[in-house]
């Protein structure tokens, strides 16, 4: 699985099939890996075809279902719901700065320079 945070949950917990890939129900939908079921498999996602040589090969890339325009039912992609329209999370550390001049100290640009 591609690793690193996508939006969403960012964990592919949905099997789909290339059949049922670019129906409307996963428009809301983000895949980080696709996995080939038979020999040969392929699809085409934002005008670029990917092809498949052997039974068991995978490939790690985010694919926003829309962008599929053909694929082969006997593939599998891994999916997650996502809006991704969401604030992303995490922790700044707050000592990162301190003891800093304010040369060094970040600066956010905008509001009236209000925030610096």
């Amino acid at each position: 699985m591609a690793g690193g945070n996508y939006g969403g949950a960012s964990i592919p917990t949905t099997p789909v099939s290339g059949a049922d890939i670019t129906g409307a129900a996963y428009e809301g939908y983000k895949c980080t890996s696709v996995y080939a079921t038979v020999n040969g498999g392929a699809f085409t996602y934002n005008g670029v075809t990917f092809t498949f040589a052997t039974q068991g090969q995978s490939m790690d890339l985010v694919i926003n279902p829309g962008g599929i325009s053909a694929t082969d039912a006997d593939l599998i992609f891994l999916c997650y719901p996502c809006s991704c329209s969401g604030p992303m999370s995490g922790i700044t550390r707050s000592d990162n700065y301190s003891g800093t001049t304010a040369m060094f100290r970040p600066t956010i640009i905008g509001g009236g320079g209000l925030q610096n």
